[in-house]
C-alpha cells in the first residue's frame, strides 16, 4: 500500500495547513488540498473520497477538485462519508450559492459526482482496498479509517483527541503496519487541546500505548506555528517508532 499526505503549502515543506491522504492513487481520505495538485492526471485517477468529518480544512478543495476532474457521462467520483457530513457537503458547499449544486446537476447518465453513506464499523470495499469507518473523539462527530489490501493494514484516526472504540476495532487488524496520528497543540495548550478534540504530546504518548504491538507511528496535523515546539516535546518523551510525517513523501507499507 502506498499513502502519500499531499502537501498543503508553498514552496513544498512540512507546514501542514489541510488534510488529504492520497491511498495507492486512487482512493483519498478527506480533501483538504486534493484540488491543488497541480498534476491533474493525477486527480483524475482519484475516484473514492472518503470524508472524516466537515471541517473547513478536510474538505476545503472538494468543490475545485470535482470541477477538475469532470467529463461528461456515467463515470464520475464517488463521495464516501456519513450520512450528516453528505448532507452537509450537498447544502451546505453544493447548495448553489458557495458552489453550484453538483449533487442536483447529476441526473441520468451525465454526472458530476454519488454520494455513498457509511456505517460505523461496516467494511467497505473500493480499489482492492477494505476500508472500514470507525468513530473517533472530536469536536464533531468524526470518522476514522481503517483500510486494508489484504497484506497490510494502516490506520486513519483523522482529528481525534483520547479515544477507545477505534483503538479496540485497530488492535484486532492483523496486519497493522502503521498509524498516522494527529498532535495539533504542544503540551502548554493541553486545555485547549481537550476542548477542541485533538491531542497534545502528553496525550498522543498515552494513546499509542493502547496498542500493544510495534506499529510505525506517523505523526500528522501539528498546527504550523506549533510545529516546531511539538516536534521538540515529542523528541524529549523518546517514544519507539514515532516519527514525523513528511508532506509529498510517498510511504511504502
Amino acid at each position: 500500500m502506498d499513502v502519500q499526505l499531499l502537501p498543503s503549502s508553498l514552496p513544498a515543506g512540512d507546514a501542514q495547513f489541510l488534510v488529504s491522504f492520497l491511498v495507492d492513487g486512487s482512493v483519498a481520505i478527506d480533501a483538504g488540498s486534493l484540488g491543488l495538485m497541480a498534476d491533474l492526471e493525477r486527480q483524475r485517477r482519484v475516484r473514492h473520497v472518503f470524508l472524516t468529518h466537515e471541517h473547513i480544512d478536510h474538505v476545503a478543495t472538494l468543490p475545485i477538485f470535482l470541477e477538475n476532474v469532470y467529463e461528461p457521462g456515467p463515470e464520475c467520483v464517488e463521495i464516501l462519508a456519513a450520512p450528516e457530513v453528505l448532507d452537509f457537503v450537498h447544502h451546505d458547499i453544493f447548495n448553489g450559492r458557495v458552489w453550484p449544486d453538483f449533487f442536483e446537476l447529476s441526473a441520468g447518465d451525465d454526472r458530476f459526482v454519488r454520494g455513498t453513506p457509511l456505517t460505523i464499523g461496516r467494511t467497505i470495499e473500493r480499489a482492492g482496498l477494505a476500508i472500514t469507518p470507525l468513530a473517533v473523539s472530536h469536536g464533531v462527530d468524526t470518522l476514522g479509517y481503517l483500510v486494508d489490501d489484504g497484506r497490510t493494514a494502516v490506520a486513519f484516526p483523522s482529528d481525534t483527541g483520547p479515544t477507545e472504540d477505534f483503538w479496540r476495532h485497530v488492535a484486532a487488524a492483523p496486519r497493522l503496519a502503521a498509524v498516522f496520528l494527529e498532535v495539533s497543540f504542544p503540551d502548554s495548550l493541553a486545555e485547549l487541546a481537550a476542548a477542541t478534540g485533538h491531542h497534545c504530546p502528553a496525550t498522543f504518548a498515552a494513546e499509542i500505548r493502547k496498542l500493544d504491538r510495534p506499529v510505525r507511528w506517523i505523526v500528522v496535523h501539528r498546527k504550523p506555528r506549533y510545529a516546531a515546539a511539538i516536534a521538540a516535546e515529542l523528541a524529549t518523551l523518546r517514544l519507539p517508532g514515532v516519527e514525523l510525517v513528511v508532506p509529498g513523501t510517498t510511504y511504502h507499507f
